[in-house]
């Protein structure tokens, strides 16, 4: 199957902490699990992927997009969902939803607002993300990226602070995901993915 994802070679340092040297893997359509130890980068490498970072080394390409060379058209079609505060979090949703079909065109508004109600979002949309609570501003952020429509979608530990309910509900999409022929999820976690995880390809980054 061909890869939507080409990592060539990745090489990264933070000052005074090497992560990777001529790294490199191909994200084929479906969904990849990137497993490791504490510290062995998973998180960089997200951030690596999204365009977030930019490499010591090394090259990415998506849809044969280099990043390099052409980093607005790769950002368009690489949806990140990280584990911290969502961002843009002055905006209330239906406006942070807005503002990223403007970044994202295949962005679907529908399966978007799908999500928000499995998600159980609707008592919050009076408010802005920065006045939610943790697990509930990842849901946010969760309702946009399962609707993303992107090429390549990147969650880092994505079940983080949800509840058991919205987490069955991730991990139900996540396993749906796994036989998609258009896109690659790639999900950055520790923790189980039950069923998802037995579908998903595995990458398994060295320890530090």
């Amino acid at each position: 199957m061909t890869a939507l994802l080409q990592a060539q070679s990745l090489s990264f340092s933070y000052p005074g902490r090497h992560v990777f040297t001529a790294w490199s893997a191909d994200f084929s359509p479906g969904l990849t699990w990137v497993r490791g130890s504490n510290g062995s980068g998973k998180s960089t490498l997200l951030k690596l992927l999204a365009g977030a970072l930019p490499p010591l080394g090394g090259n990415l390409r998506v849809m044969g997009l280099v990043a390099a060379a052409q980093p607005l058209e790769y950002r368009r079609q690489v949806f990140w969902c990280g584990p911290g505060a969502i961002a843009f979090d002055h905006l209330y949703p239906q406006e942070y939803f807005a503002f990223l079909r403007s970044l994202y065109p295949s962005l679907d508004a529908a399966g978007a607002a799908a999500n928000v109600q499995a998600f159980g979002l609707e008592p919050f949309l009076r408010n802005r993300p920065s006045e939610l609570s943790t697990g509930t501003q990842r849901k946010v952020w969760l309702s946009a990226a399962l609707a993303a429509g992107t090429a390549v979608v990147l969650l880092d530990e994505p079940c983080n602070a949800l509840d058991a309910a919205s987490s069955a509900y991730l991990l139900a999409k996540m396993g749906q995901r796994a036989r998609s022929a258009t896109q690659a999820f790639v999900i950055a976690s520790h923790e189980t993915l039950g069923a998802a995880g037995d579908a998903a390809t595995r990458i398994k980054l060295p320890s530090p």
